[in-house]
């Protein structure tokens, strides 16, 4: 699972069956095989993310009774990373797909809307391109929407802060390891603000809370809602 560039590739093998006529009958099958056990992988996988701290993929298909439309996305939108075949005919795939389009358009929550962003004047600077939040040492899970608050429980980043194009597009956030990476990813652009997450919110392990004055510091400058608009949000972890 690669947080960081919203990415999911599992792999798999089939073994040639010992009733193939022939060398290339054998191989078809264990190719076939290999990608069949890759899919429901793939679908098991899918569907143990987290969208956020109350939801998980499957819990969030249940609801809606789409478990054939998920199916369907996968088979669109997966695609082949690498394919291999070792001495004894065993064939090993492994299938990648993006957590945005089709995908993300289904499990992700609708109130998350399109918001039009109104770009700024060139006379007038963004303060900020981006937002990291460094959360090292702190037991945050990912999740596809995670929500920021500060320490009174007001809501800083979250579903009614970024908008649906870019969520689809994009992500709402994203996860990285190590402060530097993080400065360097082009999500949060060439002036993020970083601040230091405290903990996550009581029994939300997916959500974090920041302190007053960081909250503030994003609040601040109206033009900084334009980042959050593209979900410009960027996890720190260990």
């Amino acid at each position: 699972m690669d947080w960081t560039n919203g990415m999911v590739e599992v792999w798999a093998t089939g073994a040639p069956p010992a009733q193939a006529q022939t060398p290339a009958q054998a191989r078809a099958l264990a190719e076939s095989e290999a990608e069949v056990l890759a899919r429901k992988v793939l679908i098991g996988l899918l569907k143990s993310l987290r969208i956020d701290s109350k939801s998980t993929v499957r819990e969030a298909l249940e609801q809606q009774d789409s478990g054939e439309a998920l199916l369907t996305a996968i088979l669109k939108d997966a695609y082949l990373v690498e394919k291999s075949v070792s001495i004894d005919g065993t064939v090993r795939v492994t299938l990648a797909i993006r957590l945005n389009g089709a995908f993300a358009d289904l499990v992700l929550p609708k109130s998350i809307m399109p918001i039009r962003t109104v770009e700024q004047s060139p006379r007038k600077e963004e303060s900020f391109t981006g937002l990291i939040i460094d959360c090292r040492g702190i037991p945050l899970i990912p999740a596809m929407v995670p929500i920021i608050v500060d320490e009174e429980g007001q809501v800083v980043y979250g579903t009614a802060y970024v908008s649906r194009d870019h969520a689809l597009e994009e992500g709402a956030a994203a996860y990285a390891r190590g402060l530097a990476k993080a400065r360097d990813n082009p999500r949060v652009g060439a002036k993020p603000l970083t601040v230091k997450g405290l903990r996550t919110v009581k029994a939300r392990s997916s959500d974090l809370v920041i302190s007053n004055a960081d909250a503030g510091k994003i609040k601040g400058a109206g033009s900084n809602i334009s980042f959050l608009h593209r979900g410009r949000v960027l996890f720190v972890m260990e």
